[in-house]
Formats: C-alpha cells, sequence, structure tokens
C-alpha cells in the first residue's frame, strides 16, 4: 500500500498546483507519467500471475487516471505519454498472458486508451470553450473601460463649457477689473491644468476630477489672497464613489478650517498614489498652527475623520503652533 499512498499524494499534489494555477505544465504531465510507468511495472510485477491483470491490481484505476490526464494536458506529446503509460501497464502484467485472466491485460489496456482517447476529444472542447469565454470577457471589459472613457470624456467636455466657457465669456464682457479677471482666469487654469495631469489611459481619474471640481468652487479661492494651489498627480482609476466622496469631503472641511482659522494666504491640496496602490491626499498651510493635544479636532474634522476611518483609511493632522498645519487622508485599496 505504500505506493498507492505515494501516488495518491502524488496526485492531489499536482492538483492542487493545477488548480490555483488553472492548468498543468508538461513538466507535472511528465511526472506523472514517470511515476505511473514506475508503478505499473514494479506493482504488476510483485502480484501472482493470475492476479497481474485483474481488479485487484491496484495500479489499473490510477493508470486510468493518469492517461486521461496526459490526453487533456499534455499538449502535442499527449499520444506519446498515453502511449507510455499504456506500454509499462503491458510490460508489468505481461505475465497474466497465460493466465485466465489474460484476456483483462488487453482489455485493460484498451479501456486506458479510450478513456484517454474520449477525455482527450472532451477536455479539448472544454478548454477551447473556456479560452473563448475568457475572451469574450477579456473584450467585453475593455469595451466597458473605453466606454467609460469616453463618457468621462464627454463629462469633461460639458464640464469646460458649463464652467471655463462661461468664465471665458464673463471676462470677455469686460466688466470685471484686470484682478478679477485674473483670479477668475487662474481658477480655470487650475482647473484645467488637474484634469490634464492627473489623467491616466486617457481620462483623468474620478478623484482628481472630484478634487479638481472642490477646489475650484471653494470659497478659499476669493477669500485667501493666494487662493488654493493644485498639486495633484497621476492618481488610480475606478476608486469607490464613497472612497472619493470620503476624501473630497475630508479636504472640503480642512479648507474650511483654513479659511477660519489658519490666518494665512498660503494652501495647497496634493494628491498622489501610494506605493502600494492606493492614494494620499493631503491639505497643507503656513499658518499659526495649533497644539492638537490641547486643541482636539473639531465636529466637522471629526466626522471626516471617522467617514474615512468606516472605509478602512486614516485621517492624520500634524500642526504645532507657528508651524502650520497639515491634515492628511490616505486610502488603500
Amino acid at each position: 500500500m505504500g505506493g498507492y499512498t505515494v501516488a495518491a499524494l502524488f496526485a492531489v499534489v499536482m492538483f492542487t498546483v493545477g488548480l490555483r494555477r488553472r492548468t498543468l505544465s508538461p513538466r507535472w504531465i511528465a511526472a506523472d507519467v514517470a511515476l505511473a510507468v514506475a508503478y505499473a511495472v514494479v506493482v504488476s510485477r510483485s502480484y501472482p500471475p493470475a492476479e497481474a491483470a485483474s481488479i485487484t491490481n491496484w495500479v489499473i484505476p490510477p493508470l486510468c487516471g493518469v492517461t486521461v490526464t496526459a490526453a487533456i494536458y499534455g499538449g502535442r506529446h499527449r499520444a506519446v505519454a498515453v502511449g507510455v503509460v499504456v506500454a509499462a501497464w503491458l510490460a508489468g502484467a505481461w505475465p497474466a498472458l497465460g493466465t485466465p485472466n489474460g484476456q483483462e491485460l488487453v482489455s485493460n489496456a484498451t479501456m486506458m486508451t479510450v478513456f484517454a482517447g474520449v477525455a482527450g476529444f472532451a477536455g479539448r472542447l472544454l478548454l477551447q470553450g473556456a479560452r473563448a469565454t475568457d475572451s469574450a470577457t477579456d473584450r467585453a471589459v475593455k469595451a466597458e473601460h473605453q466606454a467609460a472613457r469616453a463618457e468621462e470624456r464627454t463629462e469633461q467636455a460639458l464640464e469646460f463649457h458649463d464652467s471655463v466657457q462661461l468664465t471665458l465669456d464673463m471676462i470677455a464682457t469686460g466688466r470685471h477689473s484686470a484682478q478679477k479677471n485674473q483670479w477668475l482666469a487662474q481658477r480655470e487654469a487650475d482647473f484645467l491644468r488637474v484634469l490634464t495631469t492627473s489623467r491616466k489611459d486617457g481620462a483623468p481619474a474620478e478623484l482628481a476630477t472630484s478634487l479638481a471640481r472642490m477646489i475650484r468652487d471653494h470659497p478659499a479661492q476669493e477669500l485667501l489672497g493666494r487662493g488654493v494651489e493644485p498639486r495633484i498627480g497621476v492618481l488610480p482609476s475606478g476608486l469607490p464613489p464613497e472612497v472619493v466622496e470620503a476624501l473630497t469631503k475630508g479636504a472640503r472641511e480642512a479648507l474650511n478650517n483654513v479659511v477660519k482659522y489658519a490666518q494665512t494666504d498660503e494652501v495647497c491640496v496634493t494628491a498622489a498614489t501610494t506605493a502600494d496602490g492606493g492614494v494620499r491626499v493631503a491639505v497643507i498651510d503656513q499658518g499659526i498652527g495649533f497644539d492638537t493635544e490641547a486643541q482636539p479636532p473639531g465636529l466637522g474634522t471629526t466626522h471626516s475623520i471617522k467617514r474615512i476611518a468606516a472605509l478602512g483609511g486614516e485621517a492624520v493632522i500634524v500642526s504645532a503652533p507657528g508651524e502650520g498645519t497639515t491634515v492628511e487622508m490616505t486610502w488603500n485599496s
């Protein structure tokens, strides 16, 4: 029974690897065939001649399994692999030929060959069908991504029409002062810069667009002398909408606090991809700062921190009197 245990353990390991990799490599098939040849000869010769080809010989079911596996995964060598296993069976159980069970020698060899042929044909059909399905799925996913990019570009065009075009029309009327026109132009330039520099695969990421709109429309743009400086790099697409919303609202709340408490005109909003594929958004001001231990965050900031934490992210406030304040929010997929 030691040989049966070895064969069974090898089969378990091989098919476990096959399930994980979704295929069996030629090396695994070769090892399976080599092991089958060994026990087909050695074990069969250990039986009395009258029993070598009978069903009492435990190698018969495993050999059928090996020929089926070789027929499906053996590639261009499948016929050779099946032939080697059948030949090993004949060589091992050959002494049974002159006994009453001699006909089972040939019938079992025929059974192994037929099983392999049927399984090989059916297996190839199934594999071809699976590959065709995978290919169709890949095409559908690509088409979906292309449609999403097209929709994003359309949305960007509408955004340009609704916002940037309106601003240009306002400037063209000549009703505003030169300083006001300069501020309007700078606001839209910053907005467009974010959309163009945060592109990935031809379309701006959802978070970049959301942050750009928030920065453009935030009162800090008018209330702070220098406005809000956006520093938004290339961001990952496909972030969950709730994550985009939480990070954008967190940045908005941080800008609210800059306007109310920081006593500075210098503030920037940064966004970047982390090393592990997540995102990091930070609002950095050069204001008066505060002691984070003596002055806990307000209701709005606390709510933002909890919202991000509920999504698996983290929000940290770094500040000290006279050293400005940084609100950093991180989310990893």
